[in-house]
């Protein structure tokens, strides 16, 4: 066998695994909802969610509005080399970093390293690379704000040692130490060489990571995080909405508490495909909390109404991609001949 086949069998089998072990995950977290839904009432599960579809444009509307965020954080963060990315490239990243996110596991993840790739064939690989991990770090951020108000929120009505109200305050830390790690890769390239090569000590037949942009490395994303942040408050209201649709009290208080089950259910449930199963079963779980106590349906339900609308926006998204595809192959192509004809 030659040194390239040797190289080709471990990618091959590795890629084989990679997709077996997508679609246990998906297999397991249908599973659980099937679980869930059985013992809540397929009948009543139902009900409800046709009671809520009035509220299914509204729910989207808001789902658009957290999708356009990320386009502002990303503007703060190219600052005016945010121009040098075609529209179609603009469109197409954001549509497949979506799409990536709703369906695969760990998709935000994976849909920023392919924004990142779509990018760099216009602003280079170490500025797309150094853009990607500032906007994780400003995302995480605004995760983690957002988990401490609604931490608050749940501990001014069922205390701070109740179950929710801990898993929250867990989850404030871990996202303060996932994106406090990204800054520091940011801001000190010995950090970020020993991380990587920690990486790739744990994960055999992982590749090395992109060089990152030693001119923005040490800029702190404060403007990403705030329009994250905004991201999320509009998720919050968008959770609001849905407590209502599904026949709950709407308050500020209520909404936040809705919304921090699902941050709790997100993170925790991130290596499955849009989180299937885990975020359903937290709903249910604190159903008592959102006043569902005797109706595990309408609570059940929420996590339905969620993945309704992010699966037809993502369902939207592939279409978009698909429809820009050539456009964006065209920018490419233009763009690199021009850094061909620039070096001679």
């Amino acid at each position: 066998m030659t040194p390239a086949a040797d190289v080709a069998a471990p990618e091959g089998r590795g890629s084989k695994r990679r997709i077996f072990a997508r679609v246990l995950a998906a297999v397991v977290g249908l599973a659980l909802v099937a679980y869930l839904v059985r013992g809540a009432g397929p009948d009543r599960v139902a009900a409800v969610l046709w009671q809520a579809g009035r509220w299914l444009p509204l729910i989207l509307a808001l789902e658009v509005f957290q999708l356009g965020t990320d386009f502002f954080a990303l503007r703060s963060i190219l600052g005016e080399r945010w121009r040098h990315i075609p529209a179609a490239t603009w469109v197409r990243s954001s549509a497949i970093a979506y799409a990536m996110m709703t369906l695969l596991p760990a998709g935000r993840a994976a849909g920023e390293v392919t924004r990142a790739t779509l990018f760099s064939k216009f602003i280079g690989t170490p500025r797309a690379a150094t853009t990607s991990t500032c906007l994780q770090a400003a995302y995480l951020s605004a995760n983690g704000v957002l988990s401490l108000v609604a931490c608050l929120a749940v501990a001014s009505r069922f205390g701070l040692r109740s179950p929710l109200a801990m898993l929250l305050a867990g989850n404030v830390v871990f996202q303060a130490i996932i994106a406090g790690s990204l800054l520091a890769i940011l801001r000190a390239a010995r950090i970020g060489r020993w991380l990587d090569r920690m990486r790739r000590r744990f994960v055999p037949g992982a590749k090395d990571s992109p060089p990152l942009d030693p001119e923005e490395r040490r800029r702190i994303p404060w403007r990403a995080a705030l329009v994250c942040s905004m991201g999320r408050a509009a998720q919050t209201v968008q959770y609001g909405i849905i407590l209502h649709a599904v026949g709950g009290v709407l308050t500020v208080r209520n909404a936040l508490i809705t919304h921090g089950i699902h941050l709790v259910g997100a993170t925790l449930g991130d290596m499955l495909p849009n989180q299937l199963g885990v975020t359903d079963g937290f709903f249910r779980a604190f159903a008592d909390d959102l006043g569902f106590a005797d109706e595990p349906a309408r609570a059940l339900s929420i996590a339905f109404v969620v993945r309704i609308a992010q699966l037809s926006l993502a369902a939207t998204c592939v279409v978009v991609a698909s429809l820009t595809r050539h456009a964006a192959a065209r920018d490419g192509a233009a763009s690199a001949s021009m850094r061909a004809d620039a070096h001679l």
